[in-house]
């Protein structure tokens, strides 16, 4: 539901007037039992907001950030588009949090995350993505970077996002040369 009571096609009107995205981060709703988490669990740390204007043929707008054109799926498209995106936040999420198992561990190790999202026809009607991580750790063997690897992405916000969807494959590579 917008300010002037719209609601929008796929959205549901909360009794506040909220979207069901305004209430879920508003904050813990009286309804959470206070003991089910500790605090540090349940506040919210950081809440990015984006609008999407046009859908790929427009753009979107990063509340205090920038604004960037979003294009379709093609090689013709001039801006970026959803798959772009999701690789994008997978692979910086992804290595800044194989950047700390590696500093927990006492590692210092330079790491490589390189994310591909392919779109599909969903035989069950629509499309689908397709991510897949590929990790690399230089310096430790096979074995060590599967475990490092392994770590990190059970701890991503968006490797765990990704894993309520059943998808997000992760694979780990060799160090890129040169």
């Amino acid at each position: 539901m917008d300010g002037a009571g719209r609601v929008y096609p796929g959205a549901m009107a909360e009794p506040s007037g909220q979207s069901p995205i305004e209430t879920a981060t508003a904050g813990p709703s009286a309804a959470t039992a206070p003991d089910a988490l500790p605090e540090k669990y349940t506040r919210t740390l950081y809440t990015a907001r984006v609008e999407n204007v046009g859908g790929t043929a427009g753009e979107v707008r990063v509340e205090n950030g920038p604004t960037l054109p979003t294009g379709g799926p093609s090689a013709d498209a001039t801006g970026s588009n959803p798959e772009q995106f999701l690789a994008m936040a997978w692979s910086t999420c992804l290595g800044e949090t194989l950047k700390a198992v590696l500093r927990e561990r006492g590692i210092d190790a330079a790491t490589h995350v390189h994310v591909e999202v392919s779109l599909h026809f969903d035989p069950t009607g629509g499309y689908r993505f397709a991510p897949r991580a590929l990790v690399s750790v230089e310096d430790v063997g096979e074995d060590e970077a599967r475990r490092l690897a392994e770590a990190a992405h059970a701890r991503c916000p968006v490797s765990r996002l990704l894993g309520r969807a059943d998808s997000g494959a992760l694979e780990v590579v060799p160090p890129p040369r040169g």
